[in-house]
């Protein structure tokens, strides 16, 4: 019989005899298999990983070939004729499935490149809107609310058409007193056509088919023609036989244009520092030098050249082009792909007609307070990141959400309405839901 021993008092030893367990027998069969040492085993863990990757590739391409499926695309020939609506909804999938982020960043430096000419620049410092730390921030979310409403709704719907209206009235003054030249308007256009392309064939986990830059094309080009922006002249063609003829056409002359008007000028840096301070908000202080310096090898030296920023280093260069490269791979391999929208925005308010922008850089615009927006997982990062959370402004960032009227400098909020009512009435005889290249 086993026995311990232990001592009691001063010396005394006892023994005492322990009792036997009894056998008791499980009910469920032993599986060896599902052992912990197993499950943790490095074959274990490489065949999930491999089952994972499998996964991810699997799904991963599922949204584009279900697109080329449904817009019945074969080869060149097959997206000539592509209506405007059809290019509208494959532009949709590209914003809100497909490259969200990078779709968004492209456009961020878009805007940067737009500053990199002094006679749009002279502008922005003259006007101060967007040089301003004061107002720069409502000036950026009113110009992104704008691009989304006619990005992610039908060409010919109301708030398609109520956004193009309010940025053609913020613009007419400009225009009429030769403040915004012809060739400005078709830069700026350019930049949208160019930016997203080039971001996301070079940088996304796949480039776009012909189907996608096709719907690049047909969406912008109408976007031109709904701002009255000449292309006879200035472009090779005054007419294109499809959206990637178009797309080909635009792209080299704002090469040619880039060459012979980007150049250094003092009132190019201004803008390009207050928008280099929204997109930098949430980077601390001790990191913000070189995150800067990171963020100017992906302007370019043409573009970095014309606000005077210094040539960045090695080091930045490198970081920069490593963490794109690693999150391509990432998201091409060892990433699940989106499962629903990316949300942007509200309906309209059944009762006012305002819509809330979920989406801020800096300062959250048109954003209501809710329990969520103010502590829920987003918000709590943005607090410890030193950020601003809804609610957080009072009525000046208007909770409500916005009105069309409500878009632009301080100056022009809820003014101009006959002037947009006007442009609106134009715009539903003109917008095409058919191809932008029929009538070209």
């Amino acid at each position: 019989m086993d026995t311990v021993s232990g001592s009691v008092g001063a010396g005394a030893t006892t023994t005492a005899a322990l009792p036997a367990l009894p056998n008791i027998s499980s009910p469920f069969p032993t599986l060896s298999f599902f052992t912990l040492s197993t499950l943790i085993s490095w074959p274990s863990l490489a065949t999930v990983f491999v089952l994972y990757v499998v996964l991810c590739r699997s799904l991963r391409f599922r949204n584009e070939k279900a697109l080329l499926r449904r817009y019945k695309y074969t080869d060149r020939a097959s997206v000539a004729g592509m209506s405007n609506d059809d290019a509208s909804e494959i532009m949709r999938n590209l914003i809100v499935y497909e490259f969200p982020k990078l779709y968004h960043t492209s456009l961020q430096f878009a805007i940067f490149k737009t500053y990199g000419f002094e006679t749009m620049s002279r502008l922005i410092v003259a006007t101060k809107s967007f040089s301003d730390p004061g107002t720069a921030p409502k000036r950026y979310e009113d110009t992104v609310i704008l691009f989304h409403q006619f990005q992610l709704n039908p060409p010919t719907s109301d708030l398609c058409i109520r956004s193009i209206s309010r940025m053609n009235t913020l613009h007419d003054k400009y225009k009429k007193a030769g403040r915004i030249s012809n060739a400005d308007f078709l830069y700026t256009l350019s930049v949208c056509v160019t930016e997203p392309i080039k971001f996301i064939n070079k940088f996304e986990w796949r480039k776009l088919n012909d189907l996608e830059v096709n719907a690049v094309g047909c969406h912008w080009k109408s976007i031109g023609d709904a701002m009255h922006i000449q292309y006879k002249g200035y472009l090779s063609k005054d007419s294109w036989k499809d959206g990637i003829e178009f797309v080909e056409d635009i792209t080299a002359w704002a090469k040619s244009y880039e060459i012979e008007a980007m150049k250094p000028a003092k009132t190019n840096r201004p803008p390009a520092d207050a928008l280099m301070d929204l997109l930098l908000f949430h980077v601390p202080s001790v990191a913000r030098p070189f995150v800067e310096e990171v963020a100017t090898v992906l302007m370019g030296a043409r573009v970095r050249d014309a606000f005077y920023y210094p040539e960045p280093s090695l080091l930045a260069a490198w970081t920069a082009y490593t963490a794109m490269i690693v999150r391509q791979f990432v998201l091409r391999h060892l990433w699940l792909p989106r499962f629903g929208e990316k949300k942007i925005f509200t309906g309209p308010d059944p009762d006012s007609g305002r819509l809330q922008h979920l989406n801020y850089l800096v300062q959250p615009y048109y954003q209501s307070g809710t329990f969520w927006n103010r502590w829920g997982p987003e918000a709590w990062l943005t607090r410890i990141l030193g950020g601003n959370v809804p609610g957080s402004g009072g009525e000046k960032l208007i909770p409500q959400g916005f009105l069309f009227e409500d878009i632009g400098p301080a100056a022009t909020m809820g003014k101009n309405k006959a002037e947009m009512a006007d442009w609106e009435q134009r715009l539903k005889k003109e917008r095409p839901s058919g191809c932008p290249f029929s009538t070209a």
